[in-house]
């Protein structure tokens, strides 16, 4: 049986949502139409801070955290 937390994509945040990661230099915040430019709608949420379009440019740390950021509601 698969944790159904597993299976949740950047289309699955609501289109306010935002996903707000902190690495060695920087705390930095992408909107869900953002991320979704960068990786895809269809990416899940509990793998994206490999993706190396989302690495620092800065110092290069991989945000291996990320923390939801709720929208206006």
């Amino acid at each position: 049986m698969t944790d159904p937390a597993l299976t949740w994509t950047v289309a699955h945040l609501a289109k306010d949502d935002a996903i707000r990661w902190r690495c060695a230099c920087r705390v930095w915040t992408l909107p869900r139409r953002r991320l979704a430019q960068m990786v895809g709608p269809g990416e899940r949420l509990h793998l994206i801070g490999l993706r190396p379009e989302l690495w620092c440019e800065a110092c290069g740390d991989v945000p291996m955290v990320g923390h939801w950021q709720p929208g206006r509601r």
